[in-house]
Formats: structure tokens, sequence, C-alpha cells
């Protein structure tokens, strides 16, 4: 009999959880989460991003997606920008202070991750990443 906790899912959502739970502290001190810094993130990354292009790449519903934005915006993160090609629709852009919090965490993220995976030599966890890559791909 196959059990639960052998299974990849499990094991995934497990990795998920300890990451989550690693970074969340660091995260609540500027009245984030993790989930709010991701999406802080990719629009750092694709500047000019609509939120319904957002809401595709991040994988989530748009109405979360524009509630986190409203988050982001009234923490003076992000802002919101009527778009030049289309009036209905809204550009988004990381402001300064959005920029200090993306420097200022990512740090730490790397950190927490190399904490977490700290059982794993640096091969191990290069293979890793190949492997879920190769999964997600």
């Amino acid at each position: 009999m196959e059990y639960l906790k052998n299974t990849f899912l499990y094991k995934l959502l497990q990795t998920k959880k300890k990451m989550v739970h690693a970074v969340r502290k660091d995260f609540q001190e500027v009245g984030i989460t993790h989930e709010n810094y991701i999406t802080l993130h990719f629009i750092y990354e694709n500047p000019g991003i609509t939120q319904s292009e957002l809401a595709d790449i991040n994988d989530k519903d748009r109405n979360v997606i524009v509630k986190t934005i409203d988050k982001l915006e009234n923490m003076g993160l992000v802002n919101r920008i009527r778009s030049k090609d289309d009036r209905r629709a809204f550009t988004l852009q990381v402001t300064d202070d959005g920029v200090r919090i993306i420097d200022e965490y990512w740090d730490r993220i790397i950190l927490r991750q190399k904490e977490a995976l700290g059982n794993l030599s640096e091969d191990e966890q290069k293979t890793l990443v190949e492997l879920l890559d190769k999964v997600n791909n």
C-alpha cells in the first residue's frame, strides 16, 4: 500500500510549507506575505505589466490579484498607471519603496532557501532546481 506521505505531491507541499514558514517572519516586518512579495517581484521584473497579464504569470485569479495590488498600492509599493493603449486597463510599476523592499528581502529569501536546503550539497540543490524546472515545463 502506498502512503500519502510518500507521494511527490505531499513532499512538494511540505517543502512549500517549510519555505513559506522560513520567510514569514521576514515579511511580517513590512506587513506583507510571501505571496505579496512574489507579486511585487513579478511587477518589478515586468514593468508596465497589466493586471490581467500579472494574473496569468502569477497563476492567480484576477480578483485575488486586484486585492493584492490594492494592498501594495496602499502601502506605496506599486503604482497603477492608466494604459495608453486601453483606457480600461492599468499598467503597473514598482515604486522606489517597492524596489527597496525587493532589494532588502531578496537576500533574505536566498538565505532562507539555503537554510531550508542545507541538508543538500550544492550539486544536489542545483539538480533539484533542474528537476523541478523539467517537471514544470
